[in-house]
C-alpha cells in the first residue's frame, strides 16, 4: 500500500502514511499487533471536509467513525449539562453517556467523543453516517457571535 499511495503524495510517518493539503491531514495507520502476512485493518484520520476526506475512503469497509470535540473553555460538566438539556440525548450515565438515536455521545477528560459502530459482521454507510456526525458536531460545537460585526442600520 505504501508503494501505491507515494503516487499520489502520501509520507512515510512513524506509524503510518500522511498526506497533507490545504492544511488539512489525511492519515492511515494500520492496527496494531496485527500479523504481516495477515495486515488489513487500519484507522484513517481526517480533520478536513468530510465528503473531500470520505473520497480517500472509497471502497473501504468502514467498521466504526469517531469524531473527537475538545475545546479549552468546555469542562466534562459543561457537556454534560449540554447534553442533559438536549431532548434529543438520551442519558445512559451520569458520568458522561448519552446517546442520540443511534450514535453514541461519550465524555472523556473534558472531551467530547460522537461515534457510531456497525453491528457485528456488517459495515456503516460512509457517507451517511459521516453526515449524521458531522450534523451532531456542528450543533453542539460552540458558536462564536461578535455583536460588533454587524452593519450599522440607516433609517430613512
Amino acid at each position: 500500500m505504501e508503494v501505491a499511495l507515494k503516487g499520489i503524495r502520501f509520507t512515510k510517518q512513524k506509524n503510518g502514511l500522511e498526506w497533507r493539503m490545504y492544511g488539512s491531514v489525511f492519515r492511515i495507520e494500520p492496527f496494531q499487533n496485527q500479523s504481516r502476512e495477515l495486515l488489513k485493518g487500519y484507522r484513517v484520520y481526517f480533520d478536513g471536509d468530510i465528503i473531500g476526506g470520505s473520497n480517500l475512503c472509497i471502497g473501504a469497509q468502514v467498521t466504526n467513525i469517531v469524531c473527537i470535540l475538545d475545546y479549552p473553555s468546555k469542562t466534562s460538566q459543561d457537556w454534560i449539562n449540554e447534553l442533559t438539556s438536549r431532548p434529543s440525548c438520551k442519558m445512559i450515565d451520569p458520568r458522561g453517556l448519552f446517546v442520540a438515536g443511534d450514535i453514541c455521545l461519550t465524555i472523556v477528560k473534558d472531551s467530547l467523543i460522537i461515534q457510531k459502530r456497525s453491528r457485528k459482521n456488517q459495515k456503516l454507510k460512509l457517507i451517511e453516517n459521516l453526515k449524521q456526525i458531522d450534523f451532531i458536531r456542528e450543533d453542539l460545537s460552540p458558536k462564536e457571535f461578535d455583536l460588533f460585526s454587524f452593519g450599522e442600520e440607516v433609517i430613512a
